[in-house]
């Protein structure tokens, strides 16, 4: 219309030189009258639509206070969430207040729509890499000693995921809990990816002489791929390539001491049945997870600590199947919570409490003694602590060999040992004192739990715990009377 001039500040001049030579204001007095109706017109226009609600308010275009005796009008409600054929399914988005629900009427979960950090790397920076040597298959390694047949079956798998490299806390291990604990039906392995071509002659030797390893030769030993993908990919190398389906199959990692005995006793052995069709255990539970229950407030998601958990052989056999589905790259744990809710299979979930598991704490050690028992006056309901009484199965951050010596001298091929009763001695003046900050399950949102029919807790739609836990992860049987 103004043809990208700007002609009314050129226009000023020229109506000020008509007022001093009234003749040669006729050109100069029709603009005036034009400059004057748009402006009259616009502001008609803004009062107007004020008054119908079409357009903004003066006064809120100008920062001011809206008129209180026209408030706007309520939004309108949002459409019921369906599925693409019409019928209830996984709500995409939906507002809080209007989540979509099963028939059973519990709520339909799903994962957040975001970048994943992993180990403050996000996912989307790690998906287009392209792997830093060719991926040959490994070489055929058999023991070169093998021992004599075992005709005991082994319902339990436990496997530790390291790197190909860590052939020094590899010997360590084997010659503590899993040399401690051979007595227990498990069997021992160690996962590792692709060595490569600098460490493939290593680990076949290592395996030729130990017999304990698996090799996932699909995929580059980095850390990336451990965090993420490697355990989902250990799955599905055992559904595609194990002998044996295992009841119970535990992922664990490098820094991570497990009391196998104590573990097998009460996590696993009351959830195995034997036949007397061929002597063997077998599960008497299915879609079920043994772990410590986790929070994570970046995610907004529940799930098994990674340190440890167990599953059931069917999770084993789900899990890749999920992911071939929807390709989630996430946290290792993180990925198996968001590959339930997209598949929407929620587990059984039986907890391992805070003196069962937990991070250990130098900080938190008897005072002046070289050992890795608690102090007096621990908090073994924090996530961190050391050592203490008979509960703990797993003790996890044992990062420093000498942690690890010291735990391991607080076990036996029975379990754990006595306490120390002698008196302690006082701290130096200057000893870091231990924080026993709390667990991160105390922090999920109260939106997230549902109570189901028979009393059990519901989080996140896929974690069901077992009846009688509530949500700071105490069995009924522990919990003191009020």
């Amino acid at each position: 219309m103004f043809a990208g001039r700007s002609w009314l500040p050129e226009s000023l001049p020229g109506w000020a030189t008509a007022a001093r030579y009234p003749p040669r204001s006729s050109r100069l007095t029709m603009r005036f009258w034009i400059i004057l109706g748009t402006v009259t017109f616009l502001i008609l226009l803004l009062i107007g639509g004020h008054q119908t609600g079409h357009i903004p308010s003066i006064s809120t275009i100008t920062g001011g206070k809206k008129h209180e005796d026209h408030p706007p009008p309520p939004p309108p409600p949002p459409p019921e969430p369906v599925s693409e054929d019409g019928k209830p399914g996984r709500h995409s988005g939906a507002p809080a207040d209007y989540p979509l629900r099963d028939e059973g009427g519990h709520i339909i979960w799903d994962p957040p729509r975001m970048d994943a950090l992993v180990h403050g790397t996000y996912a989307s920076d790690g998906l287009d890499r392209k792997p830093n040597y060719d991926l040959k298959p490994f070489p055929n390694s058999p023991m070169d000693n093998p021992p004599p047949h075992d005709p005991e079956q082994k319902p339990w798998l436990g496997a530790v995921i390291c790197a190909a490299w860590d052939v020094q806390r590899r010997m360590l291990i084997r010659y503590t809990w899993m040399k401690m604990f051979k007595g227990v039906p498990m069997h021992q392995r160690f996962v590792v990816s692709n060595p490569g071509p600098g460490w493939t002659a290593i680990v076949a030797a290592e395996n030729r002489t130990f017999g304990d390893m698996i090799v996932l030769d699909k995929i580059q030993e980095d850390d990336f791929t451990a965090n993420t993908v490697k355990t989902i990919e250990f799955y599905r190398w055992l559904r595609d390539h194990s002998p044996v389906k295992y009841a119970f199959v535990s992922k664990m990692d490098t820094d991570l001491f497990v009391n196998a005995r104590a573990y097998y006793d009460r996590k696993l052995l009351p959830r195995l049945d034997g036949s007397a069709k061929d002597h063997s255990l077998r599960a008497n539970v299915n879609h079920t997870v043994i772990g410590q229950f986790y929070y994570d407030a970046h995610h907004r998601t529940s799930f098994p600590h990674g340190a440890i958990y167990t599953v059931t052989w069917d999770v084993v056999e789900l899990l890749p199947t999920l992911q071939d589905k929807h390709h989630i790259i996430a946290g290792e744990d993180v990925t198996m919570a968001w590959l339930l809710m997209l598949g929407h299979q929620p587990l059984n979930f039986v907890v391992l409490n805070t003196t069962e598991k937990f991070e250990y704490d130098r900080k938190d050690t008897r005072p002046g003694e070289n050992t890795a028992w608690a102090r007096k006056g621990t908090d073994v309901t924090s996530m961190w602590h050391a050592i203490y009484g008979k509960d703990p199965l797993a003790i996890h951050q044992l990062k420093k060999d000498d942690d690890w010596m010291r735990a391991s001298s607080c076990f036996t091929s029975e379990g754990i040992i006595d306490m120390p009763t002698d008196p302690e001695k006082p701290p130096a003046n200057g000893d870091d004192k231990p924080g026993y900050p709390r667990p991160y399950f105390m922090d999920i949102p109260e939106h997230f739990w549902e109570e189901e029919a028979d009393g059990r807790l519901l989080c996140n739609g896929i974690w069901r715990l077992e009846p009688g836990v509530d949500r700071h992860m105490n069995r009924k049987e522990d919990r003191k009377e009020e």
